[in-house]
């Protein structure tokens, strides 16, 4: 049985989830993003700090996003919702 982050790794979400990666613009607000997604861990992490430090380009958010997802336990499909929903409430 494929896990989620397998089931999601196919190429028309990585492309589509880079695209909103972009679309928000600097590497500020994709860190921020990144850090956002700790307190949904569902392996225990919810309160760990995290804190993005330097460069954050969309390629760099797209692996901490994913590594995010991997390691700490947070779906990647709620990720993407969320990355969605971010990049609408910064377009309005």
């Amino acid at each position: 049985m494929k896990s989620e982050i397998e089931t999601f790794d196919g190429l028309d979400n990585r492309r589509e989830v880079m695209i909103l990666l972009d679309r928000l613009g600097s590497d500020r607000r994709r860190a921020r993003f990144i850090e956002s997604l700790i307190p949904h861990s569902f392996k225990g992490f919810r309160t760990a700090p995290m804190k993005v430090r330097g460069n954050c380009d969309p390629v760099a958010a797209y692996f901490m996003m994913v590594g995010t997802c991997n390691e700490l336990g947070v779906s990647i499909n709620d990720a993407a919702r969320m990355l969605e929903e971010e990049v609408k409430r910064g377009n309005r």
